[in-house]
């Protein structure tokens, strides 16, 4: 994510929180914390997280968190933990 779609981000929740004011510092960090998000998720979870909440959101909010829970690694994990389980009987 580059600093121009984090400056649209910001500008949103400027628009729609009129207590929340950033300038160039909160651009960088957020730009900073921000670049590995894809921009277009951060800026749906924006318009979402706007449209449900009286507060503006604090920088964790909006990005997209990857659950480990949906790799293929974690399944993997969790067949050989069943496999490795004490008592556990495979089909039943």
């Amino acid at each position: 994510m580059n600093r121009e779609k984090v400056y649209e981000i910001l500008q949103l929740l400027s628009d729609a929180y009129p207590a929340f004011d950033f300038d160039q510092r909160k651009i960088n960090t957020w730009s900073m914390l921000l670049k590995d998000q894809d921009p277009a998720t951060v800026m749906r979870n924006a318009k979402s997280y706007a449209l449900e909440n009286k507060f503006p959101p604090s920088l964790s909010d909006l990005r997209e968190v990857k659950k480990e829970a949906h790799t293929s690694d974690f399944l993997k994990k969790l067949e050989k933990w069943k496999g490795e389980a004490i008592g556990y009987k495979p089909g039943s």
